[in-house]
């Protein structure tokens, strides 16, 4: 059953510009890092495309392209400031088509959000003023440079229009170049260029200005601006409005609303559990003051939350940003009635380089920018493959195997650390994920049974934890545990009691939380000058709410005294550097597998195992 009855508005047609897109549903550019060396265009970056522009989106934007080298963001930028990359976005825009997408293109620069070390150049920007976060000074971009950079920008807009792109983007949130010079928070000028609001905007409106001149105004333009920047001196909701306004004076033809800067990125990258389309209102504010189309954004990951927005009239399209990356067919989906296919995105970050690698990778979605190997062909020579635990790398091993054509067999009861988040407040979303991850392999025709009967299998799987710590390491008569086991109800037993936390990682920080949220008084020790340093700073910013809500006291860069042990009733202990020798457990102890699959609670981790599992499966 189609639904485009029950979304009659995510499925409405809409034109931006001379563009007329089918639905309201939107990819807005989101960092990957497929681009090969030196920014040009490849073979990845094209299939992670094309995954996108096959899935349904109405509008699909690509991820910002550098309209200069020294406004590069990330190693593997997608460039344009010259016709040598001209070719490779053609190919791009090619394909796009061929998959039936609309294709938009984000030209941006880095300002002073980045660092030499990446561009390659000295850091430039409205006024000699260091990101917070960075903390390298740029060079004060001088009156002619400033018109350089702007004809950077309508020279590469015109590259992208050669090559065939549908539109273009103009980054101007984020605090990005273009954003800095709106905003009193980056710009100190006193020229033309700075002070007042209409100075502030001199350089974008004449970008687009630019723009028009060279290719007219019915060449679609859209302009990303930030509400809210939520830093002092930063952008607010009234001036944005005026920006708005300004800009729809100009004639763009669309409007993309985000939020925030490096130093309030929290806000824009929100985490597991937090509000679904939390920054909507701020775009209907903006929607208030024009006629333009306005995107909005903010974890819009359920077309139940976009749909509403849409019928409100706070927004004209949704962004579903790290919710395309987790499942690139969720308009089809949505659309044919198989909404219980969706991969949900988890909102772990892990996208945004929460591993080792620049590259975005997703735990629910490891085919992210490996597309093309992903195409399975059943293999001729059959196995009977068996996998015990149901982990998130071990759905993923399954899936895959079952993919390839094995008889795959998933042994043991749904035991695993990701549910252990499910204890904590707002971590609900792992169990869809893994109910999600489970049902993909179900689909995939993977069988799943309790007992534990691995006999006839010609390989056999299975899931192993780590204990934080070995108990043993911590010589005391208090009765202690593991932040693994008081996260997996361990706790029940102990209310009105002293505990005592010790650990660095946010399964500590979230041990902590449960024991005091169990009636208990809690004293936090970490040997770090933080808390869940493990974690992304949007899960740190979490937890340590949680704890002052549950008056647990946090005491960093030190551990307890034997005294102080000795008073505790209870010893939760995580990871600790001070003592390294960390034990293995194995679950079923009895199994001897052929390959061991990890587990993991923080989600970094996790999707290291996830990857690793899928190497495995690879291998079958």
């Amino acid at each position: 059953m189609a639904q485009n009855g029950r979304y009659p508005h995510l499925f409405s047609p809409i034109n931006i510009g001379r563009i007329k897109l089918n639905n309201r549903m939107v990819t807005p550019a989101l960092t990957t890092n497929f681009a090969e060396e030196g920014g040009y265009v490849g073979d990845r970056l094209i299939h992670y495309i094309n995954a996108r522009a096959s899935g349904g989106w109405g509008l699909v934007t690509t991820e910002n392209i550098g309209v200069h080298p020294s406004g590069r963001v990330m190693p593997k930028m997608i460039m344009g400031y010259d016709d040598s990359f001209t070719p490779g976005l053609k190919k791009l825009a090619e394909n796009a088509h061929r998959n039936g997408g609309i294709l938009i293109g984000q030209i941006s620069h880095a300002g002073r959000q980045t660092r030499q070390k990446i561009s390659g150049m000295p850091l430039v920007a409205p006024s000699a003023i260091a990101c917070p976060l960075n903390r390298e000074v740029p060079h004060a971009l001088s009156i002619d440079e400033v018109k350089a950079m702007e004809q950077c920008y309508i020279d590469t807009t015109c590259r992208l229009a050669s090559a065939g792109f549908d539109g273009v983007e103009i980054h101007g949130a984020h605090g990005y170049l273009v954003g800095e010079f709106l905003s009193n928070y980056a710009n100190e000028r006193t020229d033309e260029y700075g002070g007042n609001l209409k100075n502030r905007m001199r350089f974008l409106l004449n970008i687009v200005k630019g723009i028009q001149a060279k290719l007219g105004q019915d060449y679609p333009l859209i302009v990303r601006i930030s509400a809210c920047e939520f830093v002092e001196g930063g952008l607010d909701i009234e001036e944005s409005c005026l920006i708005a306004q300004a800009l729809e004076k100009s004639g763009i033809h669309a409007l993309s609303i985000s939020v925030g800067v490096y130093a309030s990125f929290n806000k824009l990258s929100m985490i597991t559990g937090e509000p679904e389309g939390q920054w909507i209102p701020l775009a209907g504010q903006i929607k208030a003051t024009v006629s333009l189309p306005v995107i909005g954004v903010g974890r819009i990951k359920r077309p139940e939350v976009a749909e509403k927005a849409l019928a409100n009239g706070l927004i004209d399209l949704a962004a579903f940003g790290r919710a395309s990356m987790a499942d690139p067919d969720l308009p089809n989906k949505i659309k044919a009635g198989r909404e219980d296919e969706i991969i949900h995105c988890l909102s772990c970050n892990v996208c945004l380089g929460r591993t080792a690698e620049p590259e975005s990778t997703c735990p629910i979605n490891p085919a992210i920018g490996a597309e093309a190997t992903f195409n399975f062909t059943p293999t001729d020579t059959p196995k009977k493959i068996g996998v015990i635990g149901q982990a998130l790398s071990a759905l993923t091993v399954a899936w895959i195997a079952a993919k390839k054509g094995h008889e795959v067999t998933v042994f043991g009861p749904n035991r695993n650390m990701q549910m252990w988040h499910t204890n904590i407040p707002s971590q609900i979303e792992y169990k869809e994920v893994l109910a999600a991850a489970k049902r993909r392999a179900e689909r995939s025709g993977v069988r799943f049974q309790d007992d534990i009967k691995t006999n006839l299998m010609d390989q056999v799987f299975a899931v192993r934890n780590y204990a934080p710590i070995d108990l043993s390491a911590v010589v005391t008569d208090t009765p202690k545990i593991t932040s693994y086991a008081a996260l997996s109800n361990q706790l029940s037993t102990y209310t009105n009691k002293q505990i005592i936390t010790i650990g660095f990682d946010l399964s500590t920080a979230d041990a902590a939380f449960l024991a005091a949220k169990n009636n208990n008084t809690v004293n936090f020790f970490s040997p770090k000058k933080g808390i869940a340093t493990d974690a992304h700073p949007g899960y740190r910013e979490v937890i340590q709410n949680h704890l002052k809500e549950t008056s647990v006291k946090i005491h960093l860069s030190t551990l307890p005294d034997e005294t102080v042990l000795a008073a505790a009733d209870l010893i939760i202990i995580g990871h600790n550097d001070s003592q390294k020798n960390a034990s293995e457990w194995h679950y079923p102890e009895h199994c001897q597998p052929d390959q061991w699959l990890d587990d993991a609670y923080e989600a970094g981790r996790m999707t290291t195992a996830v990857y690793q599992a899928v190497a495995l499966a690879n291998t079958i």
